[in-house]
């Protein structure tokens, strides 16, 4: 069963955009080569995405399975299928932090309910949604467990949204509701900070403090992904996706040589992401890796076309999934590893 459109996240703005074509680069043969192992999937499993890790050997995401889109971990790299929560009929995982909880969303498809959830050790977890919002998704989770969400209300044809952080500590919710600097909530940083879209550019805030991030000479510049005060991204540079790294809040956006978007950074600095296309009109191309900002190889696994490395693990592997079909829908597992 293919993913139903309507719960995957699609990048805004920058999905629409057309983009000069770039060649791929060079494989030098003295880049960093990360291999591939194809992870064996359950019995009944289709395609998803590996979209976690714990940085200790398990990895985690969302595959079909039985024709349900379940969430399924991989351990000594034999597949768990963790299944979804009670009352819901789809369960998608976003991430995974270093004590092994997953965060996600829980789907219902015939009420469209959707609700931000986390797993452990002890089954799944739904939250509540907050009050005056209708639904809410689960985003990111950091090492000391806090959790993002982002909540959603409609009424009188309007759409209202607002960031959700659950801190690990407990107590309410804190509600960011969505203004231009706070627009689309992306990633959530060790210290709480949460990574904005903030119209085309972005921001980080923490406590009510927004710090914006330099675009430098581009027009236009998002981050994707936060760890420990580094961010990674894109910028549109002369009418051309670059991929793209915030050293700190306060520095300026460095090119990563080669690629089009920075995906995923672990918390010594290394990157996941993906090339341009060479051959459009899709926009990007398949993975490549950045120790800093200095480019290494991600392999293609042997008889695929089309991988991503979308997971940046703390063990300094990288997990995916591979496709000789369209990359919206996933394809199977794919954990990248370093090897002489």
């Amino acid at each position: 069963m293919k993913l139903k459109p309507w719960v995957r996240f699609a990048v805004p703005v920058v999905a629409a955009l057309s983009v000069a074509v770039l060649a791929q680069p060079a494989q030098a043969a003295n880049r960093i080569a990360w291999r591939p192992t194809i992870l064996p999937l359950p019995p009944g499993g289709g395609s998803g995405f590996l979209t976690g890790s714990d940085g200790k050997g398990e990895y985690t995401g969302s595959f079909t399975v039985n024709g349900r889109q379940s969430v399924v971990s991989w351990r000594d790299g034999r597949p768990v299928v963790r299944g979804v929560p009670d009352g819901y009929e789809a369960a998608l995982a976003e991430d995974e932090n270093p004590a092994g909880v997953v965060v996600g969303t829980a789907h219902d498809y015939d009420t469209r309910i959707s609700r931000a959830y986390t797993l452990d050790a002890t089954g799944f977890h739904v939250k509540e949604v907050p009050a005056g919002y209708d639904y809410v998704y689960g985003v990111a989770i950091n090492t000391r467990g806090d959790v993002l969400g982002r909540a959603m209300r409609f009424g009188g044809g309007t759409e209202t949204d607002a960031a959700v952080l659950w801190r690990a500590e407990g107590g309410a919710p804190v509600l960011v509701p969505s203004t231009r600097e706070t627009y689309y909530a992306r990633d959530l940083d060790e210290d709480g900070s949460i990574l904005f879209d903030s119209g085309d550019s972005s921001a980080l805030w923490k406590d009510g403090v927004v710090r914006h991030l330099s675009s430098g000479p581009a027009a236009q510049s998002w981050g994707l992904a936060v760890r420990n005060g580094v961010v990674v991204g894109m910028r549109i540079y002369g009418g051309v996706e670059q991929a793209v790294r915030w050293a700190s809040p306060t520095a300026e956006p460095v090119g990563l040589a080669g690629g089009a978007r920075a995906l995923s950074v672990n918390k010594v600095g290394l990157t996941a992401g993906l090339v341009p296309n060479p051959s459009g009109p899709v926009i990007v191309g398949n993975a490549i890796a950045w120790r800093a900002t200095t480019p290494g190889e991600v392999r293609a696994p042997s008889g695929y076309s089309t991988f991503e490395a979308s997971v940046v693990a703390d063990d300094g592997s990288f997990a995916g999934f591979a496709t000789n079909d369209s990359r919206d829908f996933g394809g199977v597992p794919v954990v990248w590893r370093l090897t002489p």
